[in-house]
């Protein structure tokens, strides 16, 4: 796995929703599936040359469906 995805944020042309497409290899890295359920927080990132903010993003134990 990468330590580091870059990605494009796309716009659903229907619903006008803004949509991040995940690469597979981080989805199933990550073991994330249909139906889970995504926790989004804001965070803050520390690297050699400070802080960043950031965001993490991690499986809920819940399901959605």
């Amino acid at each position: 796995m990468s330590d580091t995805y870059t990605v494009e944020i796309e716009l659903d042309p229907k619903t006008g929703e803004m949509i991040l497409p995940f690469p597979q290899e981080l989805i199933d890295e990550m073991g994330w599936n249909v139906g889970d359920q995504l926790i989004w927080e804001e965070t803050l990132i520390w690297e050699e040359d400070g802080e960043f903010p950031g965001f993490t993003l991690r499986k809920s134990d819940e399901r959605t469906n």
